[in-house]
């Protein structure tokens, strides 16, 4: 956080809650150096200075350099390979039988052998592939990444026009559309199907996918389930990623027993709202159960035990019409999301009891 940026935080946080600025600097310094390192930022961002926090509480908040470090400490060896690269996640689910999406194409410089998925080494190759494919409707990702940047759901192809509808509602050239893709080089892309939500998630939300990220700990002698949030798209995204509430969407947190929706939260920081409603349907969603909830549980609990080298996963699992789909696994997970929805470290605070 700039300075300018953190001296408006501790005058507001002065003015609308009676908090000291001299309380605020020794609160801050205290927890900069204990616990998770908290930062200024996440400080204000949780609103760590809150008086229903005693002081051990507010040690056990997680901020992003007390992820950082638990995911240095926990996730080490081979198995973090198959986090950091979605190809290699989804071929190593598929071969331990668990629900992946089917992967059409793959585009990258280097050719790398994908079983049924045509290889596209080229954006011309993109250009043909896209103008004649068969396979849509589909959902285009980078191979490595996050925050749900430059993936797109293509619906169908005008083949007058050699234009895509996208699921927002956007119309784009071919060439545009790779054109977009070819900005950052780094990066190669995945074409799998495009999963349909679940049918009494569309009640709700409509007819875009939503996803659940499961925070598991493998430390204990079977995987053990700490926290899960639903993450809901809004307006025109075309992904589920709270990106810490700068999206729009909407997140929102679930009983681990029972999979019923708890609190729904949209926006940033202090500045998120409590609402208990879908913005675009207006369907209540606070209460409402999560459909196929046992599976969930069982495929997350029983894919983590495939990956022992990881002792803190980050699951995404999609709701969808054919059931639970796994979609990634992370290293780093956003606890950040699982915070806001707690409204504080919640079940996480597990992880301050954790040694080397």
């Amino acid at each position: 956080m700039e300075f300018p940026a953190l001296i408006a935080e501790a005058l507001r946080t002065k003015r609308q809650f009676g908090i000291g600025l001299m309380r605020q600097l020794r609160q801050l310094i205290a927890l900069r150096w204990s616990g998770h390192r908290l930062d200024a930022w996440c400080y204000y961002f949780y609103q760590v200075f809150l008086d229903r926090y005693p002081m051990e509480e507010k040690r056990r908040f997680i901020g992003w350099r007390g992820e950082l470090s638990l995911d240095q400490r926990m996730n080490t060896g081979p198995d973090r390979a198959v986090a950091n690269d979605k190809l290699l996640f989804n071929q190593r689910m598929r071969e331990i039988g668990a629900p992946v999406p089917d992967i059409l194409a793959l585009y990258m410089n280097a050719s790398r052998d994908v079983s049924n998925a045509v290889s596209l080494t080229t954006p011309t190759a993109i250009e043909n592939y896209l103008a004649e494919t068969e396979d849509l409707p589909m959902f285009v990702k980078p191979l490595r990444g996050a925050h749900g940047w430059n993936a797109a759901a293509i619906r169908r192809r005008d083949e007058n026009e050699g234009t895509l509808e996208l699921a927002s509602g956007e119309r784009r050239t071919i060439a545009d559309f790779v054109a977009e893709l070819q900005r950052d080089t780094r990066h190669a892309y995945l074409f799998q199907e495009l999963l349909e939500t679940h049918p009494a998630i569309a009640e709700k939300c409509g007819d875009r996918l939503t996803s659940i990220r499961a925070v598991v700990l493998t430390d204990t002698s079977e995987p053990e389930l700490l926290s899960v949030v639903w993450r809901v798209p809004t307006g025109t995204n075309m992904t589920d990623n709270f990106d810490v509430g700068t999206t729009g969407n909407l997140c929102s947190a679930v009983d681990l027993d029972t999979g019923e929706i708890g609190s729904v939260f949209q926006g940033v920081g202090w500045r998120n709202l409590r609402r208990d409603d879908h913005p675009d349907t207006g369907e209540t969603l606070a209460g409402f159960t999560l459909p196929d909830w046992p599976r969930v549980r069982d495929l997350c609990l029983g894919c983590a035990r495939h990956l022992p080298g990881l002792r803190l996963q980050h699951w995404d699992i999609a709701l969808t019409d054919r059931g639970p789909v796994l979609l990634e696994l992370n290293v780093q997970g956003g606890l950040r999301t699982h915070q806001i929805v707690a409204e504080g470290p919640g079940r996480l605070a597990r992880l301050a009891e954790l040694r080397d």
